[in-house]
């Protein structure tokens, strides 16, 4: 009777494999991968879930080197198993780090060109002496007004003397008669450079302008700032002049 009790508990013990943690780890860290979609923040958990993967493989196949070599159908009896979790686990980093990345770069290389069309209709406004449309494509902080507070006496001004204001002190802006100066035949080279680490959803152009009238190249640097627009029931992303100034290299 003790005999048959010992060769029962042995086999059951011998059968037995233990789940490896680190591979539960890795599977769920995997999961939670799916967060360097809504972030670039959150880029460090896929590899984070790789690194888990990697390690919960090797502690899948470990074997102590004191026992036995197989358990009957050649396999380990020792190991732990979690070899499926581990290698799902891969593949939801692998995956969702990937996606993340590659949605990345794509919308990079669209507001990049979308920033570029927006700053050379910009231009081409400010060439061809359109400052009511130029006016109309930038942001309050683009022209040095100084508005002056009205006395008691007087009436606010009207919304057509703002706007001629606002378009007088675009005008006489140094760097918008230079773009005047230069000329309609002048080519233009613009290259958008990437986002404005200070300010958000602002993009940085560097404009080229020449050889002008003059002979000479003018390089302008402009800032250009993503603002959704809703009109009716879809969403629209409008570009406006957030900045312009002369380039430093000029």
């Amino acid at each position: 009777m003790d005999m048959g009790s010992s060769s029962i508990d042995d086999d059951v013990v011998a059968g037995y494999r233990p789940v490896s943690l680190v591979a539960v780890a890795a599977l769920v860290v995997g999961a939670v991968s799916a967060l360097a979609l809504l972030s670039p923040a959150a880029w460090a958990v896929p590899l984070l879930a790789v690194g888990l993967a990697a390690a919960a493989l090797r502690d899948v196949a470990a074997r102590p080197g004191d026992a036995p070599e197989t358990d009957g159908d050649e396999r380990p009896a020792d190991r732990k198993t979690g070899r499926w979790m581990a290698v799902l686990g891969l593949a939801l980093a692998v995956g969702f780090g990937a996606q993340a990345v590659a949605g990345r770069l794509v919308w990079r290389s669209i507001a990049g060109r979308r920033a570029e069309d927006s700053a050379r209709m910009f231009l081409g406004m400010v060439r061809q002496d359109r400052m009511a449309d130029a006016y109309k494509c930038c942001l309050p902080q683009v022209m040095p007004m100084t508005m002056e507070r009205p006395s008691m006496m007087q009436e606010p001004p009207t919304p057509d003397q703002t706007a001629r204001k606002a378009e007088a002190a675009l005008r006489g802006m140094e760097v918008i008669q230079a773009v005047q100066a230069c000329g309609d035949e002048a080519p233009v080279e613009l290259r958008c450079t990437g986002a404005e680490a200070r300010m958000k959803d602002a993009w940085i152009v560097h404009v080229r302008l020449g050889p002008c009238a003059s002979g000479k190249t003018l390089r302008v640097r402009m800032l250009m700032e993503s603002r959704p627009v809703t009109r009716g029931a879809r969403l629209y992303d409008n570009w406006m002049v957030a900045g312009i100034a002369f380039d430093d290299d000029r």
